[in-house]
């Protein structure tokens, strides 16, 4: 992709009185047998685990973030990336970028024979594994980057939304180490593709914020795309614009701005620099 060719991405919100249901979008299961999140011995691949309703877009946001989608496909096309590799990284902390990574992954399985893997790289501060109910102490990257003997899928989680995977943090052992440079992790990304390559899967990375820390840049490195989150009327042009030129141009696709702090649900218009 070339710098030149970078699109615009618009991310809207939708009010509470024009929101559809999200399940029905999102084709979620009623099935809620699964919901004990203990692993058990026996080894099932991958365990089904839950998803809270309020970590969902909704309305036109669902249209915003499949929009978002089609231009990322366009791009990936462009440059013979059939599946490619998403970080979703938030400016400073508390942007939602975690948000949206999540609706990212979930609007790649409603095509159809699509699947997706979400996986939360945010060292210090993850919350993934809040918003699928899944215990602080559950199995995830950090575990299996630590001890890469570990077999992979024990920190699959497939969630009750149909096609869509999770890969949560775990407990790193030191926030000082560098994961994200080592060997294990490539290996990872590109067992996680194979794995369940059929239907086609497509991996998005939830990343730490950029500025202040240089894991989001690491983390771009192994990424084809990068999506920055900003908060809307928290991050700053320069700030923005810091971040931005931290990136490959090639790469930056463009900014999402979100109008809560935190991981909230109401986005606001996001564009190109």
């Amino acid at each position: 992709m070339s710098g030149a060719a970078s699109p615009n991405f618009m991310v809207t919100s939708g009010g509470e009185s024009q929101a559809k249901s999200s399940d029905a979008v999102f084709g979620l299961s009623d099935d809620r047998r699964t919901k004990d999140l203990v692993r058990s011995n026996s080894g099932a691949f991958p365990p089904e685990i839950g998803l809270a309703r309020e970590g969902l877009a909704v309305g036109q946001q669902i249209d915003a973030f499949r929009e978002l989608r089609t231009r990322l496909l366009a791009l990936g096309k462009g440059v013979g990336l059939h599946r490619p590799i998403v970080l979703v990284a938030p400016v400073t902390n508390k942007s939602g970028a975690s948000f949206v990574a999540r609706n990212l992954a979930a609007v790649f399985t409603l095509q159809e024979n699509r699947r997706a893997i979400l996986m939360d790289c945010n060292l210090r501060n993850p919350t993934q594994h809040l918003a699928f109910d899944l215990s602080d102490d559950c199995e995830g990257l950090f575990n299996y980057l630590e001890t890469p003997d570990t077999r992979p899928e024990r920190m699959l989680y497939r969630t009750d939304l149909s096609g869509l995977y999770l890969v949560p943090a775990g407990r790193p052992s030191s926030p000082s180490c560098e994961y994200f440079s080592s060997s294990a992790m490539r290996t990872l990304l590109g067992w996680l593709q194979k794995s369940v390559s059929f239907p086609p899967c497509f991996l998005v990375l939830d990343g730490p914020p950029v500025i202040g820390l240089p894991d989001a840049r690491i983390l771009s490195e192994l990424a084809d795309f990068v999506v920055l989150v900003a908060g809307y009327g928290r991050d700053t042009v320069t700030g923005i614009a810091k971040a931005a030129a931290l990136f490959d141009p090639a790469k930056l696709a463009g900014v999402v701005f979100n109008t809560q702090e935190g991981d909230g649900r109401d986005l606001h218009r996001g564009a190109k620099r």
